[in-house]
């Protein structure tokens, strides 16, 4: 019947409502468009409205992970299962990547977090991208007074 063929569909499609994944393991020499340009080649480019890749400024290198805000639970979970044990690098580096759910899940709830970050008083290369059909978009300014990235006091500063 009909209804029961309806049935399958929906089976053969887990809805979890997971879009927003956690990438691990990136090689911290990385930098944010190495990542992006790396998603977008394995087909993932138009998928995703959200990535942001932290970064340790007292290294400026990146600190091992990313978030990624899919636009669809489909193609996150096809993201999860291309990049789960996939090596990134083929230099120096043995890091296997991992995925795992982010904590803040779906695009709103990561834009309003990181609006009001102080990331967003840094250089731009620093700041999450925002993307509609694989085209960045400019990031919602913030709402309230932005607090500054407290910098560590480095022992060479002595």
């Amino acid at each position: 019947s009909q209804e029961a063929l309806g049935m399958q569909l929906q089976s053969a499609r887990p809805r979890t409502g997971v879009t927003t994944l956690m990438l691990r393991n990136i090689p911290v020499t990385f930098d944010r468009d190495r990542v992006v340009a790396d998603i977008d080649k394995r087909g993932f480019q138009g998928t995703y409205n959200f990535f942001y890749l932290p970064i340790d400024f007292q290294t400026g290198n990146n600190v091992g992970y990313a978030f990624i805000n899919f636009t669809d639970e489909v193609d996150a979970a096809r993201f999860r299962s291309m990049y789960q044990g996939l090596r990134l690098s083929v230099d120096r580096s043995n890091k296997i990547c991992a995925v795992c759910d982010a904590q803040k899940q779906g695009l709103d709830p990561n834009v309003d977090h990181y609006r009001n970050s102080p990331v967003m008083s840094m250089e731009e290369r620093y700041h999450p991208l925002l993307f509609e059909n694989g085209i960045r978009q400019p990031f919602p300014g913030p709402t309230k007074p932005l607090k500054q990235v407290r910098q560590r006091a480095t022992k060479a500063a002595g």
